[in-house]
């Protein structure tokens, strides 16, 4: 199960694309639906309300459903989310900026999710969500906010029977005005209003689809010598049928389909001349057939079909294929290549590395793209492709591109992603960065922290889909490996700067890493990524299911013969064992990870192993050995020159002493190990201090107590409601 999602989420409605015109009967509709609903002042709030807005794609419906929340207000909150991304109700939590659930399966973790939405609801004003790419109507029903009066405005392309009340409405094409008025927004006011008869029909030709209106004044934008009789001229001499290869099943192509991708036609072949209708192509005349001859008297001919698109084309494939007919090799090849990253999001960076061009060539293959409606242009030099025309997209790309092609263009973004994020720690976390990072050229920099963020902000949602991706499909795993390992470094640092948890998305990264190593033979990687999901399931409080992990790890680790990642492993499990209250077994396994570290002669390892087991006998009530254990690991600690080490288990004798009903016993320990914090310095003797004060004030004796408290505060000892940080307090042995 795919374990990442998309970390990003915008807090808030977008306004509706530039430029948006017409769909004025559309808007009045919706508002008179949410209006009719709406209760009157003072009346009893209504539960939330389902607007449904539907449509083929690329006809303007999330165009319209962005415009519509403009207009109403009233809300608490408004928030966009697409659907055709994993893990909506995580990914309306962050929106919301609500916490996120603690649980690392991403399965759970959405479940928890969508509880802690219904609770948050509960308690909150209305709420206005619109939800895009909708594909069925379990997706909305699961994600209906809680809070009476709320609205959800879903953008889908056919009904929704299934929720009650939905009130549904349904887009064709742009009356004439809006389709001239889009014309003219994209083209330039003057050729349409110089050529209105040449518009009009341009528009019956497409159906006044949204879509292919603004692929033609896209066309018409990137040629300021053309009319808009160029363009009607050019369209009519596409064919109908221009793309039927590409949007049938995934095949070979048809020999004399009239389409100019369908494969090259050699000299001689006797294979058709492709056909587009553009200048400069030649134009096959057409073929000659024999009259039929009726065999029956002549029956009257059917009237001819309305003028404009027909029920059988599809207006939006038809404008693509006169624009991208006349885009130059590179740029078809970048809008195919586009389909493999997921999303299809491109920067400046992703596309030079698909197509193997510079970066400032990219980028201005980008703009032109965009200028011509093919790209979304989303601002901070970013271009998402259009989901109307990835199908077609995907299909040329299966059509025409060899597999090999394909495999090594993903192959260089996948390079480039795993570079820029080595950049990336390098700018914020120096000490998470790959170890043999080299330094990147001056394009691949980035010039400040704040850059450095806004990448990693954006470029996250991208990439967390692309390793689950990649390891569905395979054949790339070493590079897969390598951006999920830069991943898991640059994880953290991205949830600690912005607050946010992110277990699950570490979660999914170590079960890619686990399976990539297991595929590879990698028995060291294997268990190390085992290891980290047992400590993410520890994490969590889900001890049962990190032994589970750790056990499934002591093998590849025996296997690789990597006694370090097994003594780790040892003792792991036996934390996941005293933490669900099995002390036996803890004290089995902190035995058997003790013996290890001895028999390795790893000293440090040693002494704290020594502290935990005899925190673990203190637990179990074995006193003796506990104390024995502890007095062990002070003379150990000695013998390194670790006085603080020392303090610490020193501290811990003086505990289980005081457990088993010495308390004088205790307290001459605990001086003991004041004088031995003297030596180190007056942050740890502060801390003995107050730990002297705790065991005087259980022992009734407050006065004393106070006394050393205020010889803690001399020293800069923390106030009581202030706990030391964990850096600075004694090494635990408890």
């Amino acid at each position: 199960m795919s374990a990442q999602s998309a970390l990003a989420s915008s807090t808030g409605v977008p306004g509706a694309p530039t430029p948006f015109v017409g769909r004025r009967a559309e808007l009045a509709l919706l508002r008179e639906e949410w209006e009719r609903e709406t209760p009157a002042s003072g009346a009893a709030a209504t539960a939330p309300r389902v607007l449904l807005v539907a449509g083929r794609p690329g006809s303007g419906r999330t165009a319209l459903a962005l415009r519509l929340a403009e207009q109403l207000d009233g809300f608490a909150t408004a928030t966009r989310l697409s659907l055709a991304a994993p893990h909506p109700a995580r990914r309306l939590l962050d929106a919301l900026g609500l916490p996120r659930p603690a649980a690392p399966v991403p399965d759970e973790a959405e479940a928890a999710a969508l509880v802690a939405l219904r609770e948050h609801g509960a308690g909150s004003g209305p709420q206005l969500l619109l939800l895009d790419d909708v594909t069925d109507a379990p997706q909305v029903q699961a994600l209906l906010p809680s809070a009476p009066g709320s609205l959800v405005v879903a953008v889908a392309a056919g009904p929704l029977t299934a929720i009650p009340g939905v009130r549904p409405c349904v887009l064709g094409g742009l009356d004439y005005p809006a389709a001239r008025e889009l014309l003219a927004a994209l083209a330039g006011d003057t050729r349409v209003v110089c050529d209105p008869v040449a518009a009009q029909a341009l528009s019956e030709l497409v159906a006044c689809h949204a879509g292919a209106l603004r692929l033609l004044g896209g066309w018409l934008a990137a040629r300021p010598r053309a009319s808009v009789s160029d363009a009607l001229r050019a369209l009519r001499e596409t064919p109908a049928d221009a793309l039927a290869d590409a949007a049938a099943e995934p095949g070979p192509p048809r020999a004399g389909s009239g389409w100019p991708w369908g494969g090259p036609v050699r000299a001689g072949s006797g294979a058709a001349a492709p056909v587009l209708g553009l200048p400069g192509q030649a134009v096959p005349p057409m073929p000659a057939y024999p009259p039929a001859v009726p065999a029956t008297p002549a029956v009257p001919a059917p009237p001819p079909p309305p003028r404009g698109a027909q029920r059988s084309d599809d207006p939006l494939r038809r404008a693509f294929a006169l624009v991208y007919g006349g885009l130059g090799a590179n740029a078809q090849l970048l809008l195919r290549l586009s389909t493999v990253v997921p999303g299809g999001v491109l920067d400046a960076r992703g596309a030079a590395a698909l197509v193997g061009s510079p970066i400032e060539a990219a980028s201005a293959l980008l703009g032109s793209l965009a200028g011509q409606q093919l790209l979304r242009d989303e601002g901070e030099g970013r271009y998402r492709l259009p989901e109307s025309l990835r199908p077609v997209l995907t299909r040329l790309r299966d059509s025409e591109d060899k597999p090999a092609l394909v495999e090594l263009a993903e192959a260089r973004w996948l390079e480039r992603q795993v570079r820029l994020l080595g950049t990336c720690l390098t700018r914020l976390a120096p000490e998470q960065a790959p170890a043999d990072a080299e330094v990147p050229p001056v394009p691949l920099r980035f010039r400040s922290a704040a850059e450095a963020w806004a990448w990693l902000d954006l470029a996250l949602p991208t990439l967390l889909p692309a390793v689950d991706a990649g390891v569905a499909r395979g054949g790339l795993d070493g590079l897969l490996t390598r951006l999920a390992t830069v991943l898991v470094r640059a994880l953290p640092v991205w949830g600690e700067g912005r607050g946010r948890s992110v277990a699950t998305e570490l979660y999914g990264l170590h079960t890619a890493v686990e399976e990539l190593a297991r595929r590879a033979g990698q028995p060291r990687r294997q268990a190390a990524a085992l290891v980290n999901l047992g400590d993410l399931h520890a994490a969590a409080g889900e001890h049962a299911r990190a032994m589970e992990r750790y056990r499934g790890a002591l093998g590849p680790a025996r296997a690789a013969q990597d006694h370090v990642a097994v003594g780790r492993i040892l003792e792991a499990t036996a934390g996941a064992y005293r933490a669900s209250g099995d002390l036996v077994r803890a004290v089995d396994f902190y035995g058997r990870a003790l013996t290890l570290r001895r028999n390795r002669g790893e000293r440090a390892d040693e002494a704290r192993l020594l502290g935990r087991l005899a925190a673990t006998h203190s637990a179990q009530g074995r006193y003796q050995d506990a104390l024995r254990e502890y007095r062990a690991a002070v003379a150990l600690y000695r013998k390194l020159s670790d006085e603080a080490g020392s303090v610490g288990a020193i501290l811990g004798a003086a505990r289980v002493q005081e457990l088993s009903g010495g308390t004088e016993a205790a307290l001459r320990t605990q001086r003991e190990a004041l004088d031995a914090a003297r030596r180190v310095g007056p942050r740890l003797e502060a801390l003995v201090l107050l730990r002297m004060a705790e065991a005087l004030e259980r022992a009734g004796d407050p006065a004393g107590a106070r006394l050393q408290r205020d010889q803690a505060a001399l020293l800069g000892a923390p106030a009581p409601s202030q706990p030391p940080s964990p850096r600075s307090a004694p090494r635990p042995s408890e």
